[in-house]
């Protein structure tokens, strides 16, 4: 391909396969998903990254900064970066992205919706004050 990004993604947090999450998520940095989360799932800061293996599973919304699926999504994802679907993600929601590859093979369900600079911009801060309150909110005692 050859206009493909080079987006470096690190993993700080692991749920593997047979793990099972229900609630909603909020997690700071890069995620590995093998498992399964029955609940929004939204990764913090400009530099959040998930990849979703296949197999795993999100059934709710996703908010992150950038994202390779491999997995099956049922619900809407916002991505103020980069969004990569791999050959067997099945996704049944809206998208928003600012930008978007995807491989033959990928099941997207939804609308599409390319994000403006002040859109992406919105997200991330979004992102970014989310991770701010709830500091603030532990340090309060709430």
């Amino acid at each position: 391909m050859l206009f493909k990004k080079n987006k470096k993604f690190h993993i700080d947090t692991l749920i593997d396969k047979g793990m099972v999450i229900r609630g909603n998520t909020v997690v700071t940095g890069g995620v590995r998903l093998d498992g399964k989360i029955y609940g929004n799932l939204t990764i913090k800061g400009i530099d959040g990254s998930l990849i979703m293996g296949q197999g795993s599973l999100v059934d709710g919304n996703i908010t992150v900064a950038s994202a390779i699926i491999g997995g099956q999504v049922n619900g809407d994802i916002k991505s103020s970066d980069y969004l990569e679907f791999h050959d067997g993600a099945k996704i049944k929601g809206n998208i928003e992205y600012k930008i978007i590859e995807v491989q033959q093979g990928s099941i997207l369900n939804g609308r599409l919706k390319q994000l403006t600079k002040t859109e992406s911009k919105k997200i991330e801060k979004s992102i970014i004050n989310n991770n701010l309150k709830k500091q603030i909110g532990r340090n309060n005692g709430k």
